[in-house]
């Protein structure tokens, strides 16, 4: 009884953490778009608003030694989050700030598993390079997988037909995971495109950040015990009008239907508003050499203490 309840126990804190790297991407997104607003970033900026849960539990399926390739930057900013990477200098570094400006912040370096720079060259964040990393894992045979991040109309391109052909024929570690936004001009079924490029083809919820990790877990299982490549298609939207299909409100409703009180959440979400509140406080401050000032810390909710 004791082993299941301690079971029980460490299974909602996975819930609550993922909930908690939702949030605080998704503060993330809002907050580039308000500095966007403010002229801060020149470049527009895409919001993953609605696609938070493929970022997320992709990045938290990962295991110590796998890496991550990506040209998606909501892709990398989750795998920051996973990896408790100070989100400050990622935010200073999308607003040109410079960061030698006199006082002391942890490098933005991935110490731990899937090492990923913001500035690093397209070609170093593709598919390509994802087989090349697969392939020099395939010869250490240390069991380290390469997951690559791509979005649905990449799947069609001559280049990526390359790159399948690659891993299939050399059965390399590597996890494809396709954000399927609904939006590619060719859409293929998972029986054709199986047929097409050679690997098992899983389609899963998008929304649903418990299924994506549980999906990449397993394929990253696989890739390990050299069984091959997978690509896994994950059925996700992107747009402003979520509604229904939040990732956000989807994981908020399972915890509460699994005991979880509103005030618990609440203080959840609280946290995360106060990571990114001192994330963007750290940016703005860069631009002008200046240490950040000390962000307040949000109200509790009476009901959370």
């Amino acid at each position: 009884m004791t082993c299941t309840t301690e079971r029980s126990a460490e299974v909602m804190s996975d819930q609550l953490e993922l909930y908690r790297r939702m949030w605080v991407l998704r503060l993330v997104d809002m907050a580039l778009q308000d500095l966007r607003i403010d002229g801060l970033i020149e470049d527009p900026v895409q919001a993953a608003f609605g696609q938070e849960a493929v970022a997320i539990g992709t990045t938290a399926a990962m295991r110590s030694g796998d890496a991550l390739t990506t040209t998606i930057p909501h892709i990398v900013q989750a795998n920051e989050i996973a990896l408790g990477l100070p989100l400050g200098p990622s935010i200073a570094e999308m607003i040109g700030a410079d960061l030698d400006c006199g006082f002391e912040e942890t490098p933005r370096e991935a110490k731990g598993s899937g090492e990923l720079w913001f500035s690093a060259s397209a070609l170093q964040r593709s598919a390509l390079r994802a087989v090349g990393q697969a392939y020099a894992n395939w010869l250490h045979e240390e069991g380290r997988v390469t997951v690559c991040v791509i979005g649905e109309h990449e799947v069609d391109s001559a280049d990526f037909a390359e790159v399948v052909n690659a891993a299939v024929l050399w059965r390399l570690p590597v996890v494809f995971v396709v954000e399927n936004t609904r939006l590619a001009r060719i859409t293929w079924t998972d029986r054709v495109l199986h047929e097409r490029i050679g690997m098992p083809v899983l389609s899963i919820d998008g929304n649903d950040v418990e299924a994506v990790r549980d999906v990449v877990a397993e394929a990253l299982q696989r890739a390990s015990a050299d069984q091959g490549p997978t690509l896994i298609r994950t059925i996700t939207n992107r747009t402003n009008d979520v509604d229904k299909v939040d990732p956000l409100v989807f994981a908020r409703q399972q915890l509460i239907d699994a005991g979880v009180s509103g005030s618990h959440l609440y203080e959840v979400e609280r946290r995360a508003r106060y990571l990114v509140a001192e994330a963007e406080a750290f940016a703005k401050a860069t631009l002008v050499g200046q240490a950040p000032e000390s962000v307040r810390q949000p109200e509790a909710w009476p009901a959370a203490s």
